[in-house]
């Protein structure tokens, strides 16, 4: 599903405009990247949680020429996702 078909869906099931979900869903993903980069943790009841994680840096290897390539270390996002979450998903 693509972002326009997700605001499409959200706004047609809440009865808002989707220029309204489309900002909320927008100022959502800024409030937590800002949140993530300050390495704290975002839990949102229903859904799950999303968190920071350090890598390490690792050697990587080109495919093309199969020259190794270091691969710097860096931060990823999570997301675990709550037991109800996954039960709806699973069944």
């Amino acid at each position: 599903m693509k972002r326009e078909d997700f605001v499409n869906r959200v706004a047609q099931a809440s009865g808002v405009k989707a220029s309204l979900v489309q900002k909320i869903l927008r100022e959502f993903v800024k409030v937590l990247a800002d949140v993530l980069k300050t390495g704290d943790k975002v839990s949102i009841s229903g859904l799950g949680m999303f968190c920071a994680k350090n890598t390490k840096s690792k050697n990587g290897r080109n495919p093309k020429t199969g020259e190794i390539v270091p691969i710097p270390a860096r931060k990823k996002v999570s997301f675990r996702p709550t037991d109800g979450l996954r039960k709806v998903i699973n069944s």
